[in-house]
């Protein structure tokens, strides 16, 4: 639990933007004021009114600019059989603009030839289609299914379908093409919400290694493919995504359709991800990866829908640092079918909410943290990527309890590994050695975190 937190929403016009002095010695500049019209340090622009439709919003930032895109869906397997032509269009009529079909291990041999590191030719502005790599219907896949984008080759094996056994060596072979690659795994939809731990096997589709690559910090993104239209973030993947980040894990949050398998039907309601570009421009694929990378996510559903959250300026996905007590300025800015409450959470719990109406809105909170947290603003129809603020310099831990929960279920892995109730092979070894490293890695963070005895 947070020992201090201290918030004031602030709708105001006249919300300062504030601006450190230059020096100890220095006479400080005087506070900028948002709303007076004039650009001022710390302020991205003020246009004197409160009228969040235009190109200026109150808290004198420039709106963000979301781009819908389906980064997980496939043209043939599940009965499905469509072209990047159908894909496109498929995609286009629910208003996404950048569309990722995945080839995996079923209906391989009929899409390989579409990956070529480009874009398809069947691309247009404002409707890319750019084929990377799931690792499903493979045996790698046992370990959970990796999405892999920014790929020059998706020849992860001399043999895909007999090795290797574990996902791991794939992980390698992606991060060995170069830093553009961008790593996470799929449905986390399918974790367990009642503090279970999951068997082995469970499901087709169960992360099983997405905490511990997440702690090795070799994925960056957890995925959801849900059905149903709200609420955009289901509770298996915000179990799952809020442990690992109090665990002292990072990962960003995605939203997919995964036509035709887990939603046999693509509309308007269905869960999508929103990429948020730093500036407005042309829509690339490279533009889209770099933010996807960095964390810049929304998974939303709802078509129109739109979530932004910053703190003290940053973006989605960023670091921002601070002293203990130290004034942090949150702004929210959102967009809904109708008036609702944004809630922020910090470290998971609901913390202050926003009621904003159904138009275009953005508002302030401060907020004060003594200890480093990670930040996220969740609507019925939207829920953001992280943003991590770290106190003092000292590394993010969410409650003791949530650590013992992702250090029983790293001892869990490794039995079921042991006992071969996930048989590795001659991938054995080597992931016995990565789960060990995180379980040590683990325990000391419990402890860290305040924790005694981490019961089974």
């Amino acid at each position: 639990m947070l020992r201090r937190l201290a918030l004031v929403l602030l709708l105001s016009l006249g919300a300062a933007c504030g601006n450190p002095a230059a020096g100890p010695s220095a006479t400080p500049p005087p506070a900028a004021v948002c709303g007076n019209g004039v650009v001022q340090a710390g302020e991205e622009c003020d246009d004197g009114n409160t009228d969040d439709a235009d190109s200026c919003l109150r808290t004198c930032e420039t709106p963000a600019v979301f781009v819908a895109s389906d980064p997980h869906i496939h043209g043939h397997g599940c009965d499905g059989d469509m072209e990047p032509a159908g894909l496109q269009a498929l995609s286009s009529a629910r208003g996404v603009a950048v569309t990722t079909p995945l080839v995996w291990g079923s209906g391989f041999h009929d899409d390989r030839r579409y990956f070529t590191g480009a874009d398809d030719p069947v691309s247009r502005p404002g409707a890319l289609v750019h084929y990377e790599l799931e690792v499903s219907h493979f045996p790698a896949a046992q370990t959970g299914h990796l999405l892999l984008y920014g790929l020059n080759s998706i020849e992860f094996s001399s043999s895909l379908f007999r090795h290797p056994q574990s996902g791991m060596p794939v992980v390698d072979f992606a991060r060995g093409q170069g830093p553009q690659v961008v790593v996470g795994m799929a449905h986390g939809q399918f974790w367990p919400t009642t503090g279970r731990l999951p068997d082995f096997p469970e499901t087709c589709c169960m992360p099983y290694d997405f905490a511990p690559e997440a702690l090795r910090g070799r994925v960056s993104f957890l995925g959801t493919e849900h059905r149903g239209n709200t609420p955009a973030l289901d509770d298996g993947t915000a179990f799952l995504h809020r442990r690992v980040l109090n665990a002292g894990g990072r990962a960003a949050l995605v939203g997919a359709s995964d036509f035709p398998c887990i939603n046999r039907t693509v509309v308007a309601d269905v869960v999508r991800t929103d990429v948020l570009l730093d500036q407005p421009g042309e829509v690339t694929y490279a533009r889209w990866l770099e933010a996807l990378r960095r964390g810049r996510t929304t998974v939303a559903v709802s078509g129109g829908t739109r979530l932004n959250l910053r703190v003290n300026g940053a973006r989605l996905g960023d670091e921002v640092r601070v002293r203990a007590g130290s004034p942090l300025r949150v702004t929210v800015e959102a967009r809904m079918p109708v008036a609702t409450e944004v809630r922020l959470l910090v470290n998971g719990v609901p913390a202050a909410t926003a009621r904003l109406e159904a138009v275009p809105q953005a508002a302030s909170i401060q907020l004060q943290l003594d200890r480093s947290a990670w930040l996220q603003a969740v609507t019925p129809w939207v829920a953001t990527s992280p943003i991590y603020v770290l106190v003092d310099e000292r590394p993010i831990l969410g409650a003791a309890e949530d650590v013992c929960y992702v250090l029983r279920y790293t001892d869990h892995l490794i039995r079921g590994v042991e006992r071969r109730h996930l048989d590795l092979g001659r991938e054995t070894g080597g992931a016995l050695a990565a789960y060990a490293e995180v379980r040590s890695l683990l325990a000391a963070r419990f402890s860290e975190a305040g924790g005694t005895e981490c019961r089974r």
